[in-house]
């Protein structure tokens, strides 16, 4: 019997946490479209890219982001979880640009101000010899928009 009530405290103390992390943040939920996107890659450059042609579609455990580009549409898929308040895990689950990052997994950092969102990602295994400008950071702010 305490071998039983053991395993069930052992449980709920791996499950709780789990279960606390993974429900969503009501305030990311819905559409979004980036004002501005800065790259900050390893050789110090920065690109900045303020045409608005990105969009996130922020469901409860999963969001879409659609780019417009001069090659058509480039849509990225990701399932993602709240890891503590302020920061969710994503991992890129299709592509139709960076096919190689399927399965890969980042950590955001990010605030919702009303109708504003900012997220902030690094990617830590940046480094040589990595790609020529390879983004190191990447920092977004975007609005919040009706879903189409």
């Amino acid at each position: 019997m305490k071998s039983l009530a053991r395993s069930g405290v052992l449980f709920l103390a791996t499950v709780a946490p789990w279960s606390h992390a993974a429900a969503p943040d009501p305030s990311l939920l819905g559409c979004w479209r980036a004002t501005k996107i800065v790259l900050h890659t390893q050789d110090g450059s920065r690109t900045e890219d303020a045409s608005g042609r990105c969009t996130l579609r922020f469901g409860e455990d999963a969001y879409e982001s659609v780019c417009a580009t001069s090659r058509g549409t480039a849509t990225s898929s990701y399932q993602y979880r709240i890891d503590r308040p302020g920061f969710y895990l994503a991992t890129m689950s299709g592509s139709t640009f960076r096919t190689s990052l399927v399965g890969s997994t980042r950590e955001y950092e990010y605030h919702v101000d009303g109708n504003r969102l900012v997220t902030v990602t690094t990617n830590p295994k940046v480094a040589p010899p990595a790609a020529p400008g390879a983004a190191l950071r990447v920092e977004t702010q975007a609005e919040r928009t009706p879903c189409q």
